[in-house]
């Protein structure tokens, strides 16, 4: 058996004691956590834009809808008449109705990825302003770490999304 060395043993525990000690400083820091996804679907930022949007692609979808209401009276008419159409006239008509069925389905894939391409461009602006009204805030109230989404639990002491949400809004209603 080796005789134990004393030096080791009180560098150990000297080791310990810090690392124990540092541990306390950093778990005594001001940490507060922001459900970012709340955020985004509370955020009056969010429905504005959500209300630009619909308005920016209006158009578009009255179109679509015209199309949808002529499409379906053409194949109302092919069901109702084309029983006394000539074989000519019915055919004409059943292939307007295809074309005109493959322009709709094309015209809504279109505005689909419109509208998706716009959203994505809204919200990462609108991401780029949250994370600097949340850093601010962080700033502002010497927090140390502001933690989002991955969390398994969080206290409500520590969730500062109610708080965020507030600067938000006061920040709409200032332009």
């Amino acid at each position: 058996m080796k005789p134990i060395n004393f030096l080791n043993v009180k560098f150990s525990a000297l080791l310990i004691l810090l690392i124990c000690s540092s541990g306390t400083s950093f778990a005594a820091g001001k940490i507060g956590f922001v459900d970012m996804e709340a955020l985004i679907n509370n955020s009056p930022q969010i429905r504005e834009a959500q209300s630009s949007i619909t308005k920016e692609f209006e158009i578009q979808y009255s179109d679509i809808e015209q199309k949808e209401s002529d499409l379906k009276l053409l194949e109302d008419r092919i069901t109702k008449d084309g029983a006394i159409m000539s074989l000519s006239e019915l055919s004409q008509l059943q292939e307007r109705a295809r074309i005109l069925d493959r322009q709709v389905r094309r015209a809504k894939e279109d505005l689909k990825d419109a509208i998706s391409i716009r959203n994505n461009q809204v919200l990462n602006t609108i991401q780029k302003d949250l994370n600097e009204i949340v850093t601010q805030y962080a700033k502002d109230n010497e927090y140390d770490a502001i933690l989002i989404n991955a969390i398994l639990y969080v206290s409500e002491e520590m969730d500062i999304t109610q708080e965020i949400l507030q600067l938000l809004k006061d920040k709409v209603n200032e332009n």
